[in-house]
Formats: C-alpha cells, sequence, structure tokens
C-alpha cells in the first residue's frame, strides 16, 4: 500500500503537467433567480466573449483550453427584472480545473484551482498597500489634468514626492523579489515581463534574471517576447552605437542618423499627446540656445499617427530644431519604438561624433548643465 502510494506520488506531477485544457466551474449557492455566465478572454488586444453558459442551481461550467495562463472575466448576467443583473470577476485562466464560489454574486467568490491566480493574489497583497499610499498622496496633491492643488507648500511638494518615489521603489523590490523566488512560475515571468521591463530598465541588469527562468518558459511566447525586449534595450545602452535609422522630416524629406555623424546629437523621443514630453520641451529649448554652437544637434523624433497633431504641436511649443517621424506611433512592429523598445516617453539618448551613445534620460531645468558636462 505505502508503495503504491509513492508511486502515486511521483506520478502526480506528470499528471498535472498533461492538464491540456481548462474546467472552470461555477458555485453560487444563493444565486436563485434566472442568469447566465459569459467568460470573456483575450484576445489580441482586446477582451472578447468567448463562451455563455445558462447557470442552472447556481452552477455553470466551462471548458476549453488556452496557449498560456491569461486575463480573463466571469461574468454573470441576470434577466431583467431580477435586481443586480450583472456583476464580474478577473482571474487568471489557465489549463487546470478551476472552481469559482460564491453566493449570489461572482464578484465575491473564491477562485481556487489556478496557480497562476493564487500567485497573482499573493503578489498584490504583497503592494496594494503602497499603492493605497500613492493613491492617497495623489488624490491630496494632484487635481484633473496634472493640476497641482493649490495650499500646498514646495516644502510639503517635495516630501510627497519623495514619498511617491519611495513607494515606487518598494514595489519594484517587491516584484523583483518575487521573480527571483518564482524562477519555474508563468506569474513570475509575466511580472518580469510588466514591471522588471517596465517603461525603463537596463538590459545589463535583468538579462541575468531573465535566464533564471526554467527553458520552458524561456522559449514560451511570452519569454521569447521578454528576450527580444531585452536585445533591442540593448540597441540604445550606454557605449552602444546608435542603430542605423531613417525618417521623414516635418517638410517630407528624407533623414538618416547617419547623416550627423561628427557631431553631438541629442535625440528625444516624444508625441505631441505627450503631456510630459509637452513640459520638458522648454528646458529642451534652453538647452538648445545655449548649446547650439557646441556641435551639439538636437533631433526630435515623434511617436505621433497624426501629421497635423505633429505639426501643430511643433509650432505651439516654438521647436526650431531638426523634427522627423515615421507616423507609426508606438505600436507597430516595425516602427522605431518597436526596434529601440520603447514603451514609454519622454525619453533621449545623447550620441557622440562617434556615433555611440554616451547618455540617456537627461532631462529637467539643469538639462543645459547636464549636456554641457558631456559636450567636449
Amino acid at each position: 500500500m505505502k508503495k503504491s502510494l509513492i508511486s502515486i506520488l511521483m506520478l502526480l506531477p506528470f499528471v498535472v503537467a498533461a492538464q491540456k485544457s481548462y474546467t472552470i466551474t461555477g458555485k453560487l449557492s444563493a444565486l436563485n433567480v434566472p442568469a447566465k455566465a459569459y467568460l470573456v478572454t483575450l484576445q489580441g488586444d482586446r477582451f472578447k466573449e468567448t463562451d455563455s453558459v445558462v447557470i442552472k442551481n447556481g452552477q455553470f461550467q466551462f471548458t476549453g483550453k488556452v496557449e498560456q495562463p491569461q486575463s480573463a472575466i466571469i461574468a454573470v448576467k441576470r434577466l431583467p427584472g431580477t435586481g443586480k443583473q450583472s456583476d464580474n470577476l478577473s482571474f487568471y485562466l489557465e489549463n487546470s480545473k478551476i472552481t469559482l464560489t460564491g453566493k449570489d454574486s461572482i464578484k465575491t467568490a473564491t477562485v481556487t484551482g489556478s496557480v497562476s491566480d493564487r500567485e497573482d493574489r499573493e503578489l498584490s497583497e504583497l503592494i496594494t498597500p503602497f499603492t493605497e499610499r500613492i493613491m492617497k498622496i495623489q488624490r491630496e496633491f494632484i487635481k484633473g489634468d496634472h493640476g497641482v492643488v493649490e495650499g500646498k507648500t514646495l516644502e510639503q511638494r517635495k516630501e510627497a514626492q519623495d514619498s511617491l518615489n519611495s513607494y515606487v521603489k518598494q514595489i519594484k523590490n517587491i516584484q523583483v523579489k518575487f521573480v527571483e523566488s518564482h524562477p519555474n512560475s508563468f506569474m513570475g515571468l509575466y511580472t518580469f515581463n510588466t514591471a522588471v521591463l517596465g517603461s525603463h530598465f537596463d538590459s545589463a541588469e535583468v538579462k541575468p534574471l531573465f535566464y533564471k527562468f526554467s527553458s520552458q518558459l524561456q522559449s514560451s511566447s511570452l519569454g521569447k517576447l521578454a528576450l527580444d525586449r531585452i536585445l533591442a534595450n540593448e540597441k540604445r545602452a550606454v557605449g552602444v552605437k546608435i542603430l542605423d535609422f531613417s525618417q521623414t522630416d516635418i517638410d517630407g524629406k528624407p533623414f538618416n542618423i547617419k547623416s550627423l555623424r561628427g557631431k553631438y546629437v541629442f535625440l528625444d523621443f516624444w508625441a505631441s499627446w505627450c503631456y510630459w514630453c509637452r513640459a520638458e520641451n522648454p528646458h529642451v529649448l534652453k538647452a538648445y540656445e545655449q548649446l547650439k554652437d557646441r556641435n551639439l544637434e538636437i533631433v526630435s523624433v515623434s511617436f505621433d499617427e497624426s501629421k497635423a497633431a505633429w505639426e501643430n504641436a511643433v509650432k505651439q511649443d516654438k521647436l526650431p530644431w531638426l523634427q522627423v517621424s515615421d507616423l507609426k506611433g508606438m505600436k507597430v512592429r516595425d516602427g522605431l519604438a518597436a526596434m529601440l523598445d520603447i514603451k514609454a516617453i519622454p525619453q533621449n539618448l545623447l550620441i557622440n561624433p562617434e556615433g555611440l551613445i554616451i547618455a540617456t534620460n537627461l532631462r529637467g531645468e539643469d538639462l543645459p548643465a547636464k549636456l554641457s558636462k558631456l559636450i567636449k
């Protein structure tokens, strides 16, 4: 009997690994009105209805399969005139036996059976206290479209900003530790993609962490995406020669970055719709006026998709230097943003006369001074 039990336990991992489909069982013990359940999954870049079923005696079931764990939603819709008509629950769907247990609402149901969902909730519990503090500060200090609430002193604002920076750093530390402790977990890889590989990261720092994941995760579609981002990021790292790229200037003429070889080039990535980019433009303009005679060229690369919006922003902000764009935005796979793994703006690179990147993300009121120190 003992040997038999050991044999079963040894086989268990293979049984779990063989689970190639999912079964979602919903149990709402107090739901006693006519209703339907809908399964909504991420298809491409949009959530779409995947399946639906009538709820009988508070129970429903969905079956199917997914290529990898993904965010999903179960929505319960009651017939008109039967009280609250709909509510929903977000969870991570994977190929396993998942049970959703609740009373009369799916929103408060307990999810069991999904490892990815359990790990996501565990991580969320660690992060939530810090996100709540961040939201509290934002409510107190920010009003409307990035407007600062009146009545706050400069010292209070600085203290609030320091607190925000501290909370963001602590969240990042929690996420990194989670990734390090989950090398065989999809959620570990997912957190690596969304948090460690955020809008700004150092490829040299994150690459060793990526190679700690299992070979199976590394070769997954999400793993390949992560590696592609790391390799693209290396193309704009300090010490690397700038990628040879061509764009079209605002007058419709072709431009190639090689044409500026022999000069320092401040390559500024922005867009007309980017508030913080527009807020940086006065600092870039100041640097241009002070350093344009010191072998420095400024090139602004717009990630706009509308030429009219791009042209209007250039005129409004009075930007006299070279303006270029392929008008492909930031999502097109063959666009410059994808080639350089630029996921957020503003960003910038300082390139020396030999075409090597010597600094990244220089900004703020002291931009002229920062550039002056680097230009020989």
